[in-house]
């Protein structure tokens, strides 16, 4: 698990007026909405005797989330407000305070930031042009896997696989025919373009789908990853002017589950009429996918290649890897969960926050350890050999049938 991305929490109506419990990362937020309707996140725990503060409710002020065991006040900043045993005079010591981390509410989703990155530091939410656009029917549903995110995210991108788990995306007679056309690389992020030739679409009200393509008709499928977010997005162009895009935004819940918050887009049939099937086919895929990837071994992605091979149509997913991988060797920013474990029931450990690290800058006190990390292992110099296992993969010509393994 990756600290310093941002991830989504909830969906923004969940969060009314009433505190909201939220996992990330392992750790057990509470959200609440203040009076402004800003929604604040910070660690789930009271400061006095580890009460959950989701437990609780949001003060008459609406400016504090209250803990439900003493009483103990809590504003959007983490910073304890009031302690009522010890009366209305008492000043509240300045290292009362838990980790708060920051939101941004977008899509109708809620983003929060599980690291301590300065603003101008981190990597941006991923930008969703059809939401709440005219032009698009926008339909949401969400999914649990008993999965690791990063698992989830490279199954997303992994186009090769359409062919023999989803029957209406391919046919097992044409993989081969299947192809990268093109890969766009960045720090953050990349995009391809795959030219498949899936089945004809069947059913739909009337029968709609079937007019949609021919069988086997050539059909270009525009996958992208992010990593803030974990996200997984997808454009299917069926024909001309008609698209239909999924985006995916992939939470790691903890090391063996994710939530997935997903938009699906469709720029046709937007009729209210259309909606119940499209929502059944997604979810269909999502368990077709589910069988899969919660069987796949070993349950980690591997940081390597030594024990596993990667061929042409893999060049896309290995972007993924690559910049992953920078994260936790160059930036350190991985979870060191044998760490965290010998802790596990014992002590309160939490992601180091903005604020924490502020705090730190200037000497002050925390009360809580921070979550531990994996020190980083390189700095950013000359390519490692995965890396150039990577370039070969993807400079490589894109429709080439030579087989190459790495």
């Amino acid at each position: 698990m990756i600290t310093n991305l941002w991830y989504v929490a909830e969906w923004s109506e969940a969060v009314k007026d009433k505190p909201v419990k939220a996992k990330l990362l392992g750790q057990n937020l509470v959200l609440f909405r203040d009076l402004e309707g800003k929604v604040k996140a910070m660690a789930d725990v009271c400061l006095h005797r580890g009460g959950s503060l989701a437990g609780g409710w949001v003060n008459e002020k609406r400016d504090c989330v209250v803990c439900p065991y003493h009483g103990w006040e809590y504003d959007g900043a983490g910073k304890c407000k009031k302690i009522p045993s010890e009366g209305p005079e008492f000043k509240v010591p300045d290292r009362f305070k838990v980790d708060a981390y920051p939101v941004e509410e977008h899509y109708g989703m809620i983003w929060v930031f599980m690291g301590d990155l300065p603003e101008e530091e981190r990597y941006p939410i991923p930008p969703l042009a059809e939401y709440d656009n005219p032009k698009w029917k926008a339909l949401k549903t969400d999914f649990v896997w008993k999965a690791e995110a990063s698992r989830v995210v490279e199954n997303g991108i992994d186009i090769a696989h359409a062919s023999f788990v989803h029957p209406v995306f391919g046919y097992p007679s044409t993989a081969e025919d299947n192809y990268i056309d093109e890969v766009e690389k960045h720090e953050w992020w990349a995009r391809s373009t795959n030219v498949m030739f899936p089945p004809q679409l069947k059913g739909g009200f009337l029968g709609w789908r079937n007019f949609i393509r021919k069988d086997k008709q050539e059909t270009r499928v525009h996958p992208e990853w992010h990593l803030p977010g974990m996200i997984v997005r997808i454009q299917i162009d069926l024909r001309e002017g008609w698209q239909i895009v999924m985006f995916d935004a992939n939470t790691p819940i903890d090391e063996h589950t994710t939530k997935t918050f997903a938009w699906q887009f469709r720029s046709f049939f937007k009729q209210d009429i259309f909606d119940k099937g499209s929502v059944k086919r997604l979810k269909t895929i999502l368990l077709e996918d589910a069988e899969i990837v919660e069987a796949t071994q070993p349950y980690y992605l591997p940081e390597t290649l030594a024990n596993e091979v990667s061929v042409k149509s893999d060049k896309f997913m290995s972007t993924f890897r690559m910049a992953r991988r920078k994260l936790v060797e160059e930036k350190g920013w991985q979870i060191d969960m044998d760490e965290r474990d010998k802790h596990k029931g014992k002590q309160v450990l939490t992601v180091a926050s903005p604020g924490r690290r502020e705090a730190e800058a200037n000497g002050d006190g925390w009360v809580f350890e921070k979550m531990p990390t994996v020190a980083p292992i390189k700095k950013a110099t000359a390519k490692n050999e995965f890396e150039k296992d990577v370039d070969n993969l993807t400079t490589e010509s894109a429709n080439s049938k030579d087989s190459f393994v790495v």
